[in-house]
């Protein structure tokens, strides 16, 4: 890994800043955290990222965002310490595929149901808990086959979508339809207690 030093922009309680956090403190790698306020990014974010978001990471001279790059950045740096990726080809692949699937169907669903019509138009509501029950059934029935999303051990496929259940089971009062999904809630607890969650949840 290049000896320059590693910072990222980022806001904590982001689902994709704590994807990028988690996999730094997973890897061990030293970071310097620079909490952005989301209606009002500084001056050096908005120099940095084209569309002025976070997280986004900085190393040395180079540039990187959009939190699935980072994280896959963030395991190439030392692929060989607690490993993040599968080294089989097919394996690799379904933990990308887990992703694309969080950030286009998953959470799609999600945001929807978790803010209602405060933020979106009352169709785009209807049917938005269907929508989530249908893909916790898909988390659910995975976990039925393996303790890990993909593979026999933690990946980013879990760090890229953990952060996103997470906001779902955060909801007050609880969904009353996660009491349907055993393993996903056991599945959640096994990732909290990660030191590496502990840390990137800290306040």
């Amino acid at each position: 890994m290049a000896s320059n030093k590693i910072s990222i922009y980022s806001y904590r309680r982001c689902p994709f800043a704590i994807r990028v956090r988690i996999a730094l403190h997973e890897k061990e790698i030293p970071f310097e955290t620079k909490e952005e306020d989301l209606k009002n990014f500084s001056t050096e974010l908005k120099a940095l990222h084209p569309e002025v978001k976070v997280p986004l990471l900085v190393h040395g001279n180079r540039v990187i965002y959009e939190s699935a790059i980072i994280t896959e950045y963030i395991e190439d740096l030392l692929p060989n310490k607690n490993s993040l990726m599968p080294n089989d080809a097919g394996l690799r692949s379904e933990v990308r595929l887990w992703t694309y699937w969080c950030n286009q169907q998953f959470k799609p669903a999600l945001d929807p149901f978790k803010y209602g019509t405060s933020r979106f138009p009352e169709n785009e509501c209807q049917g938005s808990r269907e929508k989530v029950i249908k893909c916790l059934i898909k988390i659910e029935e995975q976990l039925q086959k393996q303790t890990w999303l993909v593979g026999s051990s933690f990946s980013l496929a879990d760090i890229n979508v953990f952060p996103f259940i997470r906001q779902l089971i955060r909801i007050q009062p609880a969904p009353e339809f996660l009491n349907s999904f055993p393993r996903l809630m056991n599945w959640i607890q096994t990732i909290s207690n990660r030191p590496s969650v502990i840390k990137a949840l800290q306040k």
